[in-house]
């Protein structure tokens, strides 16, 4: 029987059909093969101290466990095959940890997020040097040295960067978010998943509050065009507030009145300029007042 060499890491889709248990099938399952191509490759790593995508060099593959309905709920773990070495005990002890932060530093590093990737490699750091055997035999005591663990992160980015572009694939589709890790988990919203998903370099801005006007909208996805009253400058936008699906809602009366919003939006950035403006929230402005 295959062995189940440390506890599950938990994968939650949240919001859409997601709320009611469901996920388009296709998107899903690009999903599940984005996140367990890196959490294979990840744990090829930490095992065998080699860098790689090549699913014929694995020893360990990470299987799903049944879903459970909270939002959609997955598991993945890593199963040993039959017939294979065994590794040593402490590696099996830190090595969910090690997973679930690597995919955690390595999401927030093309988020261009470098605090939130060094707050997870600090994790995998505290957690080894706790393990003084792990510290002094294992990699040559790399685990704990951040700045290694920065260039390990960089590399391993580098290897996958389509399963990384694959894990969104659901979200602003069939779900609005998904969380990965339980504890101080990571979540990938629109905007992130944009970022993600893009072949060209993007950059997750800061949530921003701006004045605007809707110059239109579709209200099946929320795509818009929206303009920026400060510079008078109309970009790509896309409404990821559920306020949107309600009748008569502030986004549309916007529209159809010719109303000013404040709105709460995050950014991607290319270059340092919009290239789409999320919006999560708004009020009408009213006689020039907020």
């Amino acid at each position: 029987m295959p062995e189940q060499i440390f506890d599950p890491i938990p994968i939650s889709y949240r919001g859409l059909i997601a709320d009611a248990h469901l996920v388009d099938a296709q998107q899903f399952g690009r999903s599940l093969i984005g996140v367990s191509k890196l959490a294979n490759s990840i744990c090829h790593e930490l095992l065998f101290d080699q860098v790689t995508h090549d699913p014929r060099s694995y020893h360990v593959r990470f299987c799903v466990l049944p879903s459970h309905e909270n939002g959609l709920l997955q598991e993945i773990v890593g199963v040993l095959m039959t017939g294979l070495p065994l590794f040593p005990p402490i590696a099996m002890q830190i090595g969910k940890v090690f997973v679930e932060q690597m995919i955690k530093a390595m999401i927030s590093n093309v988020l261009h997020k470098p605090s939130d990737a060094s707050k997870a490699l600090d994790v995998i750091a505290q957690v080894s040097k706790s393990h003084a055997e792990l510290a002094r035999s294992m990699h040559e005591g790399h685990m704990s040295d951040k700045d290694k663990l920065f260039g390990l992160m960089e590399q391993l980015v580098v290897e996958n960067r389509r399963p990384l572009r694959e894990l969104p694939e659901p979200i602003g589709k069939s779900v609005r978010t998904i969380q990965f890790g339980r504890k101080d988990p990571i979540v990938i919203d629109e905007p992130s998943a944009e970022v993600l998903r893009s072949h060209e370099p993007l950059t997750l801005g800061d949530e921003v509050k701006y004045d605007v006007s809707i110059e239109g909208v579709f209200k099946t996805n929320g795509a818009c065009r929206v303009r920026l009253l400060n510079n008078n400058k109309v970009v790509a936008g896309k409404i990821a507030d559920p306020a949107l699906e309600k009748p008569n809602n502030v986004y549309t009366k916007a529209l159809n009145e010719g109303g000013t919003l404040h709105v709460i939006a995050k950014p991607t950035l290319k270059r340092g300029q919009i290239h789409t403006l999320f919006i999560t929230g708004a009020s009408r402005v009213r006689h020039g007042r907020r």
